[in-house]
């Protein structure tokens, strides 16, 4: 969602982009974009994540996490113990996995329809968990951690 403004009844109003010409107030003026809303955006959501596994000689393994939203499939990178949050932005998808036994934290990335993360950014311990996210961090709530995780993706 965008923040746009028409030049003739200077009506201020907030509407998917890209916007029609015609402000939706006055049906006259040409409009512009003021500025874009991205704090307020990000949705979470609960989707559907199937665990694949294989038998093989010495036992079942897991093949895939896979996440299904909106028809898609996603390939997620986690493990069994870890705590996993999905947010949808636009149209960006931000998975946040969290084992805060190993000590870990990632953020992986995907845009529809491409089922691998499109950018990612894992942080491998404590140590680097704290330097990022501060010490307090695990008091923060998910959508937080994945704000401050986004301005590392490359």
């Amino acid at each position: 969602m965008a923040l746009f403004k028409c030049n003739s009844c200077n009506a201020v109003y907030e509407d998917h982009y890209p916007p029609d010409d015609n402000c939706i107030k006055c049906n006259k003026g040409t409009i512009h974009i003021v500025q874009f809303h991205k704090e307020n955006t990000m949705t979470a959501i609960i989707p559907v994540i199937k665990l694949h596994t294989c038998y093989q000689n010495q036992g079942t393994y897991i093949n895939a996490l896979i996440l299904n939203y909106q028809n898609n499939n996603y390939h997620l990178h986690g493990g069994t113990r870890d705590t996993i949050h999905v947010f949808t932005e636009s149209i960006g998808i931000y998975v946040l996995t969290i084992n805060k036994g190993l000590g870990y934290v990632g953020l992986n990335c995907y845009m529809a329809p491409e089922p691998d993360p499109i950018n990612s950014v894992f942080l491998h311990n404590p140590q680097e968990v704290k330097e990022v996210l501060g010490h307090k961090w695990e008091s923060s709530n998910p959508e937080t951690i994945v704000r401050k995780l986004i301005k590392y993706l490359c």
